[in-house]
């Protein structure tokens, strides 16, 4: 099977030189990062006739992008562990060394692979609410009316609370217990992205990107959609180095593919072409200060680091800009609970070396099952006004088990009952952090409730969590000391000890 991974490989890999060999400079767009952006910006521009190249530094992923990494278990299929909902728990068992899909260079999880984090995710998928894109959130005059291209969206990929392809629910044992807490809070059930605008105080069935019980996202679409066209090109196993350019002119980007010209580089067209970066927060910043971009300090550790200098242009067309600066993440905080009517299903973690025989057989023949969706079982959302006034979103997501390295549930507890509930702050955060350049990006500073009003929210919604289900004794109190403990230990951020 690997032997046959690694010919599929090749073949695009061949394909692909030949194609630069012949037009090292028709490109109009160079996009780096295949991930859900860079893949819908890709479609985007091919369909309006422009010459676009996609540059992934990983291989295929599900198997419509070619990705032949398909279970071990005793019945065939060439479905790979990416197209399979139920293995995504498995994603994040390290326990025999880090996967290969995973990138290795970043500060934090990244999916290295065709579809990025759309790849490797939970594929939950909400469809957004206008006000996310109001002026006041920073966005242009004229952003505004975003319905139609929710409508364009929803056409090409729509969302589904019923993953399964046979129609029916599984494992409903957590959406049926904590509906019980956000009911004796006031939350009304709905199906959520039916009702986009309406999130405050709603909970429902979680909703994802998977189609007929596979996983689907941008990489089973929008990217088939664009591959189908002559001016289209996906370049894998290519990882751009950094932008070339003259003095503020981009020429194209240099890769580790010296098959694909002179020093790997790929040139863009002369004549208007551009480059896109799309490789992530932290990928694509470590692609600007390797080109001579960014803050001083960032610039000067790139110059300390041999295989990254010969990229850099003249010292005296830097450019000093805040990159780096002002990143965000949704802060959030995970809490293990018990049930009896729970199932936790181990964990999910079991499910690709030793799953559950008859799950898998039901899931290979039809799509259904257990194992057509990943473990989120209930979201819901609450709008928290902080002490200063700003309006912060919590959205909530519970599902069965308890995930490796989250939490200890004390003596006596019953694993196969836990449940886990995670709890993040979305938009209206306002902690940031900053990321600079070493041989690797790297966290300056972490961007985790660094605000308190957002420190403070986190900890009035998990402590509205627990008062409600009652099973233990904490209080406000205990939760701060709890949420400094986890972020000084687990994320090396010293916060002032709570009043």
């Amino acid at each position: 099977m690997k032997l046959l991974s690694t010919l599929v490989a090749l073949a695009f890999y061949d394909s692909a030189i030949a194609i630069f060999r012949q037009n090292e400079t028709s490109f109009d767009y160079i996009i780096v990062g295949s991930g859900p952006a860079g893949i819908v910006v890709a479609d985007r521009l091919s369909e309006a006739g422009k010459k676009v190249l996609l540059i992934e530094r990983g291989g295929p992923s599900i198997a419509a992008t070619g990705g032949t990494d398909t279970p071990p278990w005793p019945y065939p299929t060439n479905l790979t562990r990416f197209d399979i909902p139920g293995a995504y728990e498995s994603f994040y068992n390290l326990t025999a060394g880090i996967p290969y899909f995973w990138c290795r260079d970043l500060p934090a999880p990244g999916g290295c692979i065709v579809g990025g984090g759309a790849a490797i995710n939970s594929m939950l998928y909400w469809y957004p609410q206008d006000e996310d894109f109001a002026m006041s959130n920073g966005w242009p005059v004229g952003w505004q009316d975003i319905a139609p291209y929710i409508s364009k969206l929803h056409a090409r990929l729509p969302s589904t609370d019923i993953p399964s392809a046979d129609g029916k629910r599984y494992l409903t044992q957590v959406y049926d217990v904590f509906k019980g807490v956000l009911d004796a809070q006031g939350y009304r059930p709905s199906t959520i992205n039916n009702q986009r605008n309406k999130k405050d105080k709603i909970y429902g069935y979680s909703a994802f990107s998977s189609q007929q019980g596979i996983r689907t996202g941008p990489m089973g679409t929008y990217l088939q959609i664009a591959q189908a066209r002559p001016n289209f090109e996906l370049l894998m196993y290519t990882k751009v180095l950094a932008v070339a350019r003259n003095g503020s002119t981009v020429t194209g980007v240099y890769t580790n593919n010296t098959a694909v010209g002179s020093n790997g580089l790929i040139h863009i067209n002369p004549k208007g072409g551009r480059v896109i970066l799309s490789a992530g927060t932290f990928g694509s910043a470590r692609l600007l200060f390797q080109s001579g971009i960014g803050p001083a300090d960032a610039l000067a550790n790139v110059e300390a680091t041999p295989d990254s200098v010969p990229y850099l242009p003249p010292k005296n067309t830097y450019l000093n800009l805040p990159v780096g600066y002002h990143i965000q993440d949704n802060p959030s905080i995970s809490l293990i609970f018990s049930h009896p009517s729970v199932n936790a299903y181990q964990n999910f973690r079991p499910v690709w070396f030793n799953p559950n025989l008859s799950d898998a057989k039901q899931y290979v023949e039809s799509q259904s099952g257990v194992l057509a969706q990943t473990s989120p079982r209930i979201n819901w959302w609450k709008k928290y006004v902080g002490s200063d006034s700003k309006v912060r979103w919590m959205q909530g997501t519970a599902s069965p088990g308890n995930p490796a390295g989250c939490c200890d549930p004390g003596p006596g507890v019953n694993n196969e009952t836990l449940f886990w509930v995670t709890l993040y702050l979305g938009r209206g955060i306002a902690s940031t952090g900053r990321a600079s350049n070493d041989t690797r990006v790297t966290l300056v500073t972490a961007p985790w409730l660094t605000n308190p009003v957002d420190r403070q929210v986190l900890i009035a919604a998990t402590e509205d969590v627990i008062s409600t289900y009652r099973q233990g004794t904490a209080n406000s109190a205990s939760i701060a000391i709890f949420l400094s403990h986890i972020l000084s230990t687990r994320l090396g951020i010293a916060l002032p000890k709570p009043k």
